[in-house]
This record gives C-alpha cells, sequence and structure tokens, in this order.
C-alpha cells in the first residue's frame, strides 16, 4: 500500500510537471546527477524517508537523478558539502552561516512558515519546576541542540548571555541532544530539567513540542515555555558554490512548483514543517524585507549572536 501511494505521489508530480513545463528529462548518457542533504533536527529515519520522497519529485521534475541522505550531524553535512559529496542541503540556518564561511554555500531560498521567512526559539522547563524566568532554572541540567543550531544552540546561547548567564557555570550540567524532539523528550523524561528548541508563540504546531505530542499527548503539560529568543532566518536551500548556475536554477525553480503542488506541500511540511519557500525577490516584493543585496544578507543577525557568543566562526569552519 505504502509503495502505491508514494508511486501515485510521483506520478502526479510528473503530471503537475508536464504541465507547468517544469519537467524536460535528460538523456541517461551523461545525466546531471545531485546529492540532496537533510540535517538530523529531527529523527534522522524520519527526516530520510521524507527527504528521500522530496528527491524523486525533484528528480522527476528536473530529469536529473537526486539521492537523499542524512549526515550524522549538522557538521557532517557542512562537511560532505564543503567535500563536494553534497550538491543541495537543507541547511538549518547557522548550519547555512557556517557552510557559507567554510566554501561559500549559495542560499537560493529560505523556508516559509506561516508565510513568514522567521521564526523564534524557546527556553522549555519541566512544568513540576514552576519557572517564569530564567533565573529559576540555576542549577538546572540543560540541553542544547547541536553547536550548529541556530534555535538549538546560537540564539538561545545568546539570549542567556544578554541575561547575564554563562551555560557552563549557571547550569550544573549542559549537554547536546542532537535533534528539537530529543531535547524535548530528555526533557519530558527527566534526564534533563530544561532545554532550548524552535518555537512559535502564536501556533502550537509551528513548535518542537509538537513532534512528540503523538507519542506524549500530555507533553505541553509536562513541557512548558519559559522564554522565547528574538526572530531567526528561517533555514535555508542551499547550493555547492561549484555548481553550474544552469542546474542551481533548473532545481530552484523545481522546488517552486513542487511546493504548490499538494503532495509537494504535504511533503515539505512533514520534513521539516515547511509551508513553502521565498527566493530573494519574493523576500522584497511579497514579504516586506529591507532591500537585501543578496540572500546571504538576510543572515546577518545570525552572525551577530556569534559575534556576541564570542565565537571564533573561522575556528568553527576549520577542516578538522
Amino acid at each position: 500500500m505504502k509503495r502505491t501511494v508514494r508511486f501515485l505521489t510521483v506520478v502526479l508530480i510528473m503530471a503537475v510537471a508536464l504541465g507547468t513545463g517544469v519537467w524536460s528529462p535528460q538523456p541517461a548518457a551523461g545525466q546531471t546527477s545531485l546529492v540532496l542533504a537533510f540535517v538530523p533536527s529531527l529523527d534522522a529515519g524520519r527526516v530520510l524517508a521524507t527527504g528521500s520522497t522530496l528527491a524523486r519529485m525533484l528528480e522527476v521534475a528536473t530529469g536529473y537523478r537526486v539521492r537523499a541522505e542524512v549526515p550524522t550531524s549538522y557538521a557532517a553535512t557542512i562537511e560532505a558539502m564543503c567535500a563536494g559529496r553534497v550538491d543541495i542541503a537543507f541547511f538549518a540556518t547557522f548550519s547555512y552561516v557556517l557552510a557559507n564561511r567554510r566554501c561559500g554555500a549559495e542560499a537560493r531560498l529560505v523556508s516559509l512558515r506561516q508565510n513568514k521567512p522567521f521564526y523564534v526559539a524557546q527556553i522549555l522547563a519541566r512544568a513540576d519546576l514552576n519557572a517564569k524566568t530564567l533565573a529559576d532554572l540555576r542549577g538546572k541540567k540543560f540541553a542544547f541542540v547541536d553547536p550548529a543550531s541556530a534555535s538549538g544552540y546560537l540564539f538561545p546561547a545568546a539570549l542567556l548571555k544578554k541575561n547575564g548567564i554563562d551555560p557552563d557555570r549557571f547550569f550544573s550540567q549542559v549537554v547536546f541532544a542532537g535533534g528539537h524532539d530529543k531535547v524535548v523528550l530528555a526533557i519530558y523524561t527527566g534526564s534533563v530539567d530544561a532545554g532550548a528548541t524552535f518555537g512559535d508563540p502564536d501556533n502550537p504546531v509551528f513548535e518542537a513540542r509538537e513532534r512528540v505530542v503523538g507519542q506524549y499527548p500530555d507533553v505541553r503539560d509536562k513541557v512548558k515555555v519559559v522564554m522565547y529568543t528574538d526572530p531567526i532566518p528561517n533555514d535555508t536551500v542551499s547550493f555547492r558554490r561549484e555548481l553550474p548556475d544552469e542546474v542551481k536554477e533548473k532545481a530552484t525553480k523545481a522546488l517552486f512548483r513542487i511546493a504548490a503542488t499538494a503532495p509537494g506541500r504535504e511533503t515539505i511540511f512533514a520534513l521539516y514543517q515547511h509551508e513553502g519557500y521565498a527566493d530573494l525577490a519574493a523576500l522584497q516584493s511579497t514579504h516586506k524585507m529591507p532591500k537585501l543585496k543578496s540572500m546571504d544578507e538576510l543572515f546577518q543577525s545570525v552572525r551577530d549572536a556569534a559575534k556576541l557568543l564570542g565565537l571564533d566562526l573561522e575556528q568553527m569552519v576549520r577542516p578538522r
């Protein structure tokens, strides 16, 4: 049954692609092959399954061979692109900034949620702590997601810094859980007392607790929001710098078309809760962003947060 559904999904996308003139398959000889990578911000198996569906859609829409993979960490995804093993990456925000610094990764699209190119991070805590402020978390165990995650580390750490908190001294223990859902689960099960994930003060569907509510329906009763961060640019679809411009352009247009179809919208939402994508022109016309010379300028606030924390980006992106 699942195979039939997947087949029908690809057939539907093919029909849409043909109807919109996007699909122009190339002959097998000399056919362009692309590797599409997804950061493991949530359960890696689930990300790979959904990412593989999107890869098949992109394959049909472009005529290229497209393979999906989920590297073991945010850093591994950056390393894979910079080593030429990945051509297109769905980079989390800070991962994009690091990949851009390391090897010139090019953000062509920024994701949209609730038609917004920004989101926020949140500090979560066990409900039984009755924490009302950050000060109430002194001496507790705290979980970040990944050092290369904007919402799972960078912006929450900057929020702590602005409130005079040094995590290594303020908390009794600091760990990196490896995924937003894993942070929520660690708090829920009592492995840690508090942690940082992506959030949304207006819509509970667009925050990390939603990712485990099916398994733990009472998660919102047991895990509460303490504070939100400043706005963060959404995650990106980024391309390897050396990839031919015509390939970048074709893949970008195809992703736009895919996101406009019902199966495509369902897939990108299941992947990272994306509802669509915006390029530079759309950011400035539809979303009324200040005039930007390039998509990269959208991410200056990320670099500013890194500077506030005293992070050496050059050191962070240096090959190990």
